[in-house]
């Protein structure tokens, strides 16, 4: 009931136009230029962006790899991730992971889609080409923001979308949850509170999402 209401508040200042883009916690996202990621993912990072903006995140946008990224942003902590594609899933994927997270040093945190599995995504939605990248996108960053490994009922973060839900994000129309918007803000907190609080954090330890010390050593896959 606590986090339903948190959630209900917080969308309540959203719709209102309450949080303006300063107020906004800034999520920096970069985009590999040497692999596939722009062809495959790039048409859909304006709607990914508006995904986010709706729930009061500003995703900020780069090309280039993580590890040319900066821990802070004049003096301050800065959360970033980065996305690229592999050619093909990693052998301790399971069947329907669409991709993979890990921790890189300190600079943040990376995705790595796998390119075969999202391609055939798109090839049997050929007709919503943007659209289907800008839910991908916004799927696997809701769960590198919160942090946790979990999906919803219903919504953007649904283990699996059905045709109705296809039909929904063409009007634009799926969005993520009460709960998914609290939790999303909880962890970008909690993030952000981490690389404030120094290098052990920043190198991944006690992340809830890898469970425990060895953190940066892991590979969580992301359905």
């Amino acid at each position: 009931m606590r986090i339903q209401l948190a959630a209900m508040v917080l969308t309540a200042a959203i719709g209102g136009g309450v949080l303006s883009a300063a107020e906004k916690p800034r999520v920096d996202v970069y985009l590999n230029g040497s692999d596939d990621s722009e062809q495959l993912l790039g048409p859909g990072r304006a709607l990914a962006s508006g995904i986010f903006e709706q729930i009061g995140v500003h995703l900020v946008w780069h090309y280039g790899e993580l590890t040319t990224a900066k821990g802070t942003r004049k003096g301050e902590a800065q959360l970033v991730f980065a996305i690229r594609t592999l050619a093909h899933p990693l052998e301790s994927a399971t069947s329907d992971a669409l991709a993979s997270a890990r921790i890189v040093g300190t600079c943040g945190t990376e995705i790595c889609i796998y390119e075969d599995r999202l391609a055939g995504f798109i090839a049997d939605h050929p007709d919503w080409v943007k659209v289907a990248a800008a839910y991908v996108l916004a799927h696997e960053l809701a769960h590198v923001m919160q942090g946790v490994a979990r999906h919803s009922e219903s919504g953007i973060l649904k283990a699996h979308w059905t045709k109705d839900d296809f039909k929904a994000m063409v009007f634009h129309k799926l969005s993520f949850t009460d709960a998914d918007v609290d939790l999303i803000h909880r962890g970008v907190e909690l993030q952000l509170a981490g690389r404030r609080s120094g290098p052990a954090a920043q190198r991944g330890e006690g992340v809830a999402e890898n469970g425990g010390p060895n953190a940066a050593e892991r590979v969580v896959h992301l359905p």
